[in-house]
């Protein structure tokens, strides 16, 4: 299944900020994305097609990786706390920040502007593969 990325932050004005989604996804400093997955299609062994400007012609693959776990997500910028897996895990102050790292944020900042809205969703986690085989295999 295509996982799609941005490589700008949509508040960019002229001057662009970027993401670094796709290489941070390489260097594992991403190991993680949140998605809405109304059709519940994200599970565990799903193969991921890493891509970026999907549905464009500027459509690239940047990496291959297969899904090895979901949990249920719930981000909420009013009380800046973050609920996985129906409360089992929250995370508030620093722990929303090694939160927002992991998912490829740079500061609380980025991760909030993001997150404007709560949200409710699936976190998606993945090992990457490389010459055909799990980099963890």
């Amino acid at each position: 299944m295509i996982l799609g990325f941005s490589t700008v932050f949509p508040w960019g004005g002229k001057e662009p900020k970027f993401t670094h989604f796709p290489q941070k996804i390489l260097d594992g400093r991403k190991i993680h994305t949140a998605r809405i997955d109304e059709h519940d299609r994200w599970k565990p062994g799903r193969i991921i097609q890493f891509s970026i400007g999907v549905r464009t012609r500027n459509y690239k693959q940047f990496a291959l990786g297969r899904c090895n776990r979901t949990s249920h997500l719930i981000i909420e910028p009013n009380k800046q706390r973050v609920s996985i897996d129906f409360g089992e895990n929250v995370y508030r102050g620093e722990g929303v920040l090694e939160f927002a790292m992991n998912d490829g944020f740079d500061s609380l900042e980025d991760f909030w502007r993001w997150f404007n809205k709560p949200f409710e969703g699936k976190l998606i986690y993945w090992t990457l593969f490389e010459n055909g085989r799990a980099k963890d295999e």
